[in-house]
């Protein structure tokens, strides 16, 4: 699939990497096909590109590259609209904002994004844990020193 972005330009997706939101995503219900693009090689940040509405984009990390203890309960139902069987099977997202006022970045580990790695389902779902918040700071200042956040994330 040939899609023009405004972010990346004109580029083609294979159709065996796009992701199917058979629900939407929170706030954007009628987003169903994206794809992932590096932020930047070796980083676990990547952009999360409609291919609805190729204007929209979000910054995603793998929270694990941050947060090593970051632990999922799935839901039953959750796993079986994703098809998932097995842990393996799954990866896992979790969006970024830039939070302006402090110059942090930080993560929703509420909302993660569950992606079913073999059939490229992927649904975000919502956790009940009390350990985790919506914007959990995983960079405490990308401004600082004029280092951009690519540094800050390494």
């Amino acid at each position: 699939m040939r899609v023009d972005t405004p972010r990346f330009g004109e580029v083609d997706v294979p159709e065996d990497t796009i992701l199917t939101f058979p629900c939407g995503i929170y706030g954007f219900p009628d987003v169903r096909d994206c794809c992932l693009f590096p932020y930047q090689v070796g980083l676990p940040l990547r952009w999360l590109q409609c291919l609805d509405d190729t204007r929209v984009a979000f910054l995603t990390v793998e929270p694990h590259a941050f947060l090593p203890d970051y632990e999922i309960e799935l839901a039953e139902t959750d796993a079986a609209d994703l098809s998932l069987e097995r842990a393996s099977q799954a990866a896992v997202i979790t969006l970024v904002t830039l939070l302006h006022e402090s110059r942090a970045v930080a993560t929703n580990l509420v909302a993660p994004i569950i992606i079913n790695m073999e059939t490229r389902r992927a649904k975000q779902v919502l956790l009940n844990d009390d350990r985790y918040r919506t914007r959990h700071v995983i960079i405490e200042d990308w401004g600082a020193d004029n280092v951009s956040l690519d540094q800050k994330a390494r």
